[in-house]
């Protein structure tokens, strides 16, 4: 029986919109592909989301090899805190699954600045209503290795047979059934409760 759902953040519950902001910041549309491997692609990405390297350092690391698109990765970086936008599904989603007596969790790839400028900003007004959360770089441990689901399950004293877990990211679905927990790949809200109501129902 499932008792506890398990959603990542990023384009789940809030959409991680950096083309949008481009757009909003007259960043010419050819940066877009530059800057979706150069920036948002990057493997430094992920340290920030790590988190055991020095934040500042992998920022300057990316702007680095960014150096011919300073002034555009300077003025990206100046509102990050637009990087995302909660989607209008998402509280009225966590209030029906706590109202139908479900524990509601988060388990996020996030860089701590990230996820703290964006909690002061309002963009998570769902963290007050969650039982719990596990953020990578807190942690120092990333989707998809096992480590951070293992943490996840004994932080909480979860079973992961009870846990169904939401990701828009294939590899990080496969990730959560490895250690028994049950995963949906979130492409859209409809489809994603949709399948989420008929395993909950059953």
């Amino acid at each position: 029986m499932i008792k506890n759902i398990v959603f990542d953040v990023g384009n789940v519950l809030v959409s991680f919109r950096w083309r949008e902001l481009m757009d909003d910041l007259g960043i010419s549309k050819d940066y877009k592909k530059v800057f979706e491997k150069s920036i948002f692609g990057n493997p430094f990405w992920v340290e920030l989301d790590r988190g055991v390297l020095d934040e500042k350092d992998v920022i300057a690391k990316i702007r680095e090899e960014n150096s011919a698109y300073n002034k555009e990765f300077d003025l990206l970086w100046e509102n990050v805190d637009k990087l995302v936008e909660p989607y209008d599904y998402t509280v009225k989603m966590i209030d029906t699954l706590k109202e139908r007596g479900f524990r509601v969790y988060l388990l996020s790839n996030y860089p701590v600045s990230l996820f703290e400028l964006h909690t002061r900003c309002g963009r998570f007004p769902f963290l007050d209503k969650i039982d719990g959360k596990v953020v990578s770089a807190y942690v120092k441990l990333v989707k998809p290795d096992r480590e951070i689901y293992e943490y996840l399950l004994n932080q909480y004293d979860l079973k992961a047979q009870e846990c169904v877990f939401l990701d828009d990211r294939l590899e990080n679905i496969e990730g959560a059934r490895k250690v028994g927990m049950k995963g949906i790949l979130f492409e859209n809200y409809e489809q994603a409760w949709a399948e989420l109501e008929e395993m909950i129902s059953e």
